[in-house]
């Protein structure tokens, strides 16, 4: 037969990866035997040590994604490029000037853009104009009234 001068077990003693922690046993401290049941000690009582606990393990949580970690890497090996200083309005060619007129800073999309953000504001603030002031005004009936708000849900 095999003897073997450890035991095996299920459960490893120390997880791979994992810090080692030290062991703190409480001491009971109890009355020796020398005392015989005598009560007459006039000594104060014996106050157990404090345990303190293991030292404490600082966990930091990784941020952000691995790709875009990556890329912030690779763009800060890169070396900055400068901008160019705008051309001249003379000095562009006919294409350039219609690319201009329709994407540059101030182009048509700009204010395309503009335009249609504004315009979601007026539609908003037009509704309940109509909706809302127009009646408490008295310049136009609906011809539904308002639907109380216990009947908001049901939908008739």
């Amino acid at each position: 037969m095999l003897s073997f001068a450890k035991t095996f077990s299920t459960f490893p003693s120390r997880l791979p990866g994992s810090l080692p922690h030290r062991l703190i046993h409480p001491i009971i401290l109890t009355r020796s035997s020398i005392d015989n049941g005598n009560d007459t000690d006039t000594s104060p009582p014996v106050q157990p040590p404090i345990i303190t606990p293991p030292d404490t393990v600082e966990i930091r949580f990784k941020r952000g994604s691995r790709r875009r970690r990556k890329q912030e890497e690779e763009t800060s090996n890169m070396p900055l490029k400068k901008k160019s200083p705008p051309k001249e309005w003379d000095s562009m060619t006919l294409t350039e000037k219609a690319i201009e007129l329709y994407v540059g800073e101030k182009g048509l999309l700009f204010w395309l853009n503009k335009f249609a953000y504004a315009s979601i504001y007026i539609i908003i603030g037009g509704w309940i104009l109509f909706r809302f002031a127009g009646p408490a005004l008295n310049l136009y009936q609906l011809d539904t009234p308002p639907l109380a708000p216990t009947d908001v849900f049901k939908g008739k």
